[in-house]
């Protein structure tokens, strides 16, 4: 006979979100894990097999957490300029807070990507995910005469998703948040 779990499955993942969002895959151990989730070795290794299909999930669950506020902010009434600019200063104000570890996912691409091809499959949908919503927003406003019919609403799209991983970046490694915001609206000019 199975075992019923002794923990609640969605608040440690919630956890192990935290954890590895602080600290990064590698500068994260098992032992850390155990520590910090409150639960033993061998659950740990009885639900998750072990840290990187942990890893692998708490990134899914940041990433449909993720998606899913960019969505909110894109849903937003108003000129597509402004709900634009109002993401990117989300994103920045964010990723610069003195207790932020920036974003999840782009500290994952940039540790992990280049070796691990679960989370760059991970980060690729994250990608399109993000993109789709961006180009979904152009769209609209293409559709409204907010936007020049001649402009690609996806090809926008994957260039304010690779502005999003810029600010990610630089985010983190400069800070610097007016100055992120001076060149997002710089970005923002190619709407015309």
């Amino acid at each position: 006979m199975a075992r019923t779990k002794e923990f609640d499955e969605a608040e440690v993942l919630d956890r192990a979100v935290e954890l590895f969002h602080a600290r990064g895959f590698a500068h994260t151990s098992f032992s850390d894990l155990v520590e910090a989730l409150g639960i033993s070795r061998q659950s740990l290794y009885d639900t998750y097999g072990d840290k990187h299909t942990l890893f692998q999930t708490a990134l899914r669950r940041y990433m449909e957490r993720a998606v899913s506020g960019v969505r909110r902010m894109l849903e937003r009434p108003g000129p597509v300029r402004k709900v634009l600019a109002d993401l990117f200063d989300a994103l920045i104000t964010g990723a610069c807070d003195e207790d932020a570890s920036g974003c999840f996912m782009v500290n994952s691409m940039v540790e992990l990507t280049p070796h691990d091809a679960d989370t760059r499959t991970l980060a690729q949908v994250y990608a399109r995910k993000i993109e789709g919503l961006i180009a979904s927003r152009l769209s609209v406003a293409q559709r409204d005469g907010e936007l020049s019919r001649s402009k690609d609403p996806v090809i926008l799209a994957r260039f304010f998703f690779q502005t999003i991983l810029g600010i990610g970046v630089a985010s983190r490694a400069l800070g610097e948040p007016e100055n992120l915001k001076q060149s997002t609206r710089i970005a923002l000019q190619v709407l015309g």
